[in-house]
């Protein structure tokens, strides 16, 4: 009984019984499966925006055959290694190259490719050299755009910012684009900067607490890229402006007083209660 065998155990066996009256033997080949060893020499052949053309050299079969691949990434955003789409989508074990896809633009990559057989999968492969993806127009909007708030004739407009790996190039930033609701045409604003999230116009003309259509997009040096839905933001609220009139009280009880003021009619400022 071999215990714990390995691949090296694999071999030709001889059995041997010796008596006082005669010797007898006989052999057999004794061939240990396991998973494949890891495939080398991975290499990015060729690079876009959103796929990489892979190659790479099979490693040891041991002792069954290679039945496919698997290809994984792994970039600066990633925890750790990922499986990846392909093309062709199954690898089979005769290929020994594959295009991968769906990549994000101007990111840095790191590939390596996994065999299997019918014993399981094997070791990874060392990794690729680190190979960025050409850089493109943004193709994400920015999401959960809104605002408000603010002080007397700001309008704020808030988003959230996308990751890095979304920017697709350098010279990143935002426009900002708004009008008042019921208007045709929009106002623009650019903003340089990657990491903001917030943009306040500032404009005496703007009415307290007035509705207004607002969208991001991101842009950087190749480009603007799609704008995300619009959202109605409110500038900022004003105090307001008129007293409540015809405020008059009785007495109740000892301990109580009723007082009663006409309701303020509709105004420029919202009404949230009285004091």
């Amino acid at each position: 009984m071999l215990r714990n065998i390995q691949l090296n155990h694999g071999g030709k066996y001889v059995c041997v019984i010796d008596t006082d009256v005669e010797s007898l033997s006989t052999s057999a080949i004794l061939v240990v499966k396991g998973p494949p060893g890891p495939p080398d020499k991975v290499a990015v052949e060729e690079i876009t925006d959103s796929t990489a053309q892979l190659s790479w050299t099979p490693g040891r079969d041991n002792g069954s055959p290679i039945t496919g691949y698997i290809i994984q990434a792994r970039t600066p955003f990633t925890v750790g290694w990922q499986a990846v789409d392909t093309v062709p989508e199954v690898v089979n074990g005769n290929m020994l190259t594959a295009t991968v896809v769906g990549l994000n633009a101007w990111v840095e990559y790191e590939f390596r490719v996994v065999a299997r057989n019918i014993v399981g999968l094997g070791e990874p492969s060392p990794a690729s050299a680190k190979t960025r993806t050409e850089d493109a127009i943004p193709d994400t909007a920015p999401t959960d755009v809104g605002g408000g708030g603010g002080t007397k004739s700001e309008l704020v407009i808030t988003w959230e910012p996308l990751s890095e790996e979304l920017q697709n190039g350098e010279g990143f930033g935002y426009i900002i684009a708004f009008r008042s609701v019921g208007m045709v045409k929009w106002t623009r604003a650019i903003i340089s900067t990657p990491g903001v999230s917030r943009y306040v116009l500032r404009n005496d003309t703007i009415r307290p607490f007035s509705p207004f259509d607002v969208k991001v997009a991101a842009f950087n040096n190749r480009g603007e890229g799609p704008f995300s839905s619009i959202a109605t933001v409110y500038s900022a609220e004003d105090v307001p402006s008129v007293a409540p009139k015809m405020v008059r009280a009785r007495s109740l009880s000892a301990a109580e007083i009723e007082v009663i003021w006409e309701i303020l009619p509709s105004l420029p400022e919202r009404v949230l209660g009285y004091e």
